[in-house]
């Protein structure tokens, strides 16, 4: 009997499935030792020596695995092939070798769980690759020196349970400075003006676009200059003056990396980095696709052969190119070189085939499984028409016309009924022009000016924020996601809708790391150490010089600073352009353990401080009615530990206060008289009626929001 150890039941059940009965298969449900939560677990003065853990929850599963270690001639670690996998084989390996006897141990790598794959990979067995290990290894001692020493320094200088951490950190200041760049854009106003044309012979309509006079291109600036524009045009005559013709091809894009598979998830569905990495992940356990971590744009000749067949099949051999299309990693750091992800058998067409899958997973599969075959086939062709339109007082006008010649890569999508899954443009609206001469004259028919701003650089969404931090060399196919859960559950960042927007301790933080520890924060240098750390996997370095080097310099700026910054100094957000009414010098916005105050800018030698509360952290002047308890107190919102709460203007006299009580903006839906406020209990918020207890009405759920719809199933799309 031979047992074979993967991560998940789900892989063990696709494994079971394949393999021979004399195979025991069983899961490690991850990793199955670790760093110790508590505690630095890295011994800085014996050469970085790890302390390594086996975590309350993976004893069970340990003493399981031990179990059924003692009757078997061979463990096989069939983890997955990337350096997280290599370190969970390694771990596994060192907690099952018994201290008496022998037992033999042998590690399997394949890319896709079918049973050629299987079969091929188990008749040639190996050894846990050390490199990967190390290098795993270096990565988490560098974040976990850079989190416990740097996040308890956040926590004297800004607040508690602030963390720091070398990838997230990056992530945060690409987002903090966009925002900075948008608040500090200012937009400029310009004009587009579209004329409405006729063929005079036979009254065919058509749209041209003003955009040179003279020869020179128009810029229109404001509404008067537009005005001016239409008043040259009216009555203006007009011919035909050029009409080129051209041909222009549109390419397949490229096969998905992990990093192109979330962007277009992001992108088509909406879907988080997390979200679409836990439906691969369930693809992949069940033998549906390749291995999804992966920087690689290599396909396999034989799948290669196979997809050239299926589009002939069903398409023709014109939809073919001459050869076979292979495409080259243009990431500069590309690692773990696997095949790009695709599918294990192209038979199994999105929401056509025997085998049910969920949502997410259907909606995952789908985009791979059409972008899989489109990179094989042949460009798209466009018949382009342009046409210039010019008028006696050489105003120039230009229409584009477009005519699909040969569908190519498009025909994929129309097989599926669907234009856009997976490619975020897809087939392209045609556009067309009536048959024109030149020389024709035709009529402008109506002018159409319209105002237009230039807009602010985009907030980063999931999709732009992993295809920036491809394109600078920070992290890699396996820290995308995680990465971008960090941000938000440690709360340096929001989302509205589909957008990252910082949060104030996102620039606080920022500003202290850019300021103080700048190789920790720094693009070049993060991406730096994640080429060294690949160097560390193929053996060209080794992990310990590597985090000596960084730790060093790093623990002596960490003691310098921890003595040189204050609190009071690192947590400014802005001076508010207001004055102390105490000592006259300017109040300035911080950052305080309930969130934004104004304080004066002479702290510590005057102590003014003034509370925001309000939505965006500006100062509530309201009067919220008389105070119930002396003659001339008005109630004023405040912000204090638990959230916002009322209370007397004359205070510390009349000490007085009441519960705050946002009103939601609809009537109690039991006993319709009574408004929905939000309420709190046990620092929970939760939506009540005003009239309580009267009215007993209670809820977790805003009534202002919708149910949220059943998502639709992607297989109405086919």
């Amino acid at each position: 009997m031979k047992l074979v150890i993967v991560e998940s039941p789900t892989k063990a059940k696709t494994l079971s499935s394949i393999l021979p009965k004399d195979y025991a298969i069983e899961a490690s449900m991850g990793h199955i030792r670790d760093l110790p939560k508590s505690g630095l677990g890295v011994d800085v003065e014996k050469n970085f020596e790890v302390e390594y853990v086996v975590p309350p929850k993976a004893k069970k599963t340990l003493t399981s695995l031990k179990k059924k270690s003692k009757d078997v001639e061979e463990i096989i670690l069939a983890t997955d092939p990337d350096r997280e996998g290599e370190a969970i084989a390694w771990h596994l390996e060192y907690l099952l070798t018994p201290r008496k006897g022998n037992i033999k141990f042998g590690r399997v790598v394949f890319h896709e769980l079918t049973e050629s794959a299987i079969k091929e990979a188990f008749k040639n067995l190996g050894k846990v690759d050390m490199n990967l290990v190390d290098a795993q290894q270096a990565r988490r001692v560098l974040d976990r020196l850079v989190g416990y020493k740097l996040s308890p320094l956040l926590w004297k200088k800004v607040m508690y349970g602030l963390s720091a951490g070398r990838v997230q950190s990056v992530a945060v200041r690409l987002i903090v400075e966009r925002e900075r760049e948008r608040q500090s854009f200012k937009p400029d106003e310009y004009w587009s003006m579209k004329g409405l044309f006729e063929k005079v012979s036979s009254k065919e309509p058509f749209e041209a676009f003003l955009f040179e006079k003279n020869g020179k291109k128009v810029e229109i600036k404001n509404k008067e200059e537009a005005k001016k524009i239409e008043g040259d045009l009216k009555g203006d005559m007009f011919k035909i003056s050029s009409i080129e013709k051209s041909k222009r091809e549109s390419k397949p894009y490229a096969p998905f990396s992990t990093s192109t598979l979330q962007q277009a998830m992001s992108n088509v569905f909406g879907f988080t980095a997390k979200r679409t990495m836990s439906a691969a992940q369930s693809l992949f356990e069940q033998g549906i696709i390749t291995y999804h971590r992966t920087d690689s744009l290599n396909l396999s000749p034989v799948f290669v052969n196979n997809a050239r067949g299926f589009v002939e099949d069903q398409f023709g051999k014109e939809y073919l190119p001459e050869k076979g299309v292979f495409y080259k990693t243009k990431s500069k750091n590309a690692q773990e070189a696997h095949e790009a992800i695709r599918p294990t058998n192209l038979l199994f067409i999105p929401g056509k085939g025997k085998k049910k899958l969920k949502s997410d997973e259907l909606k995952v599969y789908s985009v791979i499984w059409k972008r899989s075959l489109e990179c094989q086939m042949a460009p798209a062709v466009y018949d382009l028409t342009t046409i210039k339109v010019e008028s006696s007082k050489k105003y120039l006008f230009k229409a584009v016309g477009s005519y699909v010649k040969f569908d190519g890569w498009f025909a994929i999508g129309k097989y599926l009924g669907i234009s856009t899954v997976g490619n975020g443009n897809g087939e392209s609206d045609q556009t067309l022009l009536p048959e024109l001469s030149l020389n024709d004259k035709v009529a402008l028919k109506g002018l159409i000016s319209e105002q237009h701003f230039t807009q602010p650089p985009a907030r980063y969404t999931d999709a732009t924020l992993i295809k920036k931090m491809e394109e600078i060399g920070v992290g890699r196919p396996s820290t995308y996601a995680p990465t971008i859960t960090t941000i938000q559950s440690r709360g340096y960042v929001e989302k509205d809708g589909r957008s990252f927007i910082p949060k104030d301790v996102a620039y606080v933080v920022n500003d202290l790391l850019v300021a103080h520890f700048p190789d920790i924060i720094d693009y070049g240098f993060t991406a730096e150490m994640e080429e060294d750390l690949d160097e560390v996997a193929e053996g060209k370095k080794k992990w310990i010089p590597l985090v000596r080097n960084f730790y060093e310099p790093f623990e002596k700026t960490l003691v310098e600073k921890d003595k040189a910054l204050s609190k009071s100094d690192v947590t400014n957000l802005g001076e508010s352009g207001e004055a102390c009414p105490e000592c006259g010098k300017p109040l300035v916005f911080k950052l305080g353990k309930y969130g934004k105050f104004l304080s004066c800018s002479g702290y510590p030698d005057c102590k003014y401080a003034k509370p925001l509360v309000g939505e965006n952290g500006e100062n509530e002047q309201k009067d919220y009615g008389k105070c119930p308890n002396c003659s001339d107190g008005v109630l004023k919102l405040k912000q204090g530990r638990f959230g916002k709460f009322l209370a007397c203007s004359n205070y510390p006299k009349c000490k007085t206060t009441q519960n705050f009580m946002d009103k939601v903006g609809v009537k109690c839906p039991k006993c319709g008289t009574g408004d929905v406020v939000v309420k709190r209990a046990k620092r929970k918020k939760f939506y009540g009626c005003s009239r309580y207890p009267d009215c007993d009405y209670s809820s977790w759920r805003n009534p202002l929001l919708k149910k949220e719809k059943k998502r639709e199933s992607v297989t109405s799309l086919f």
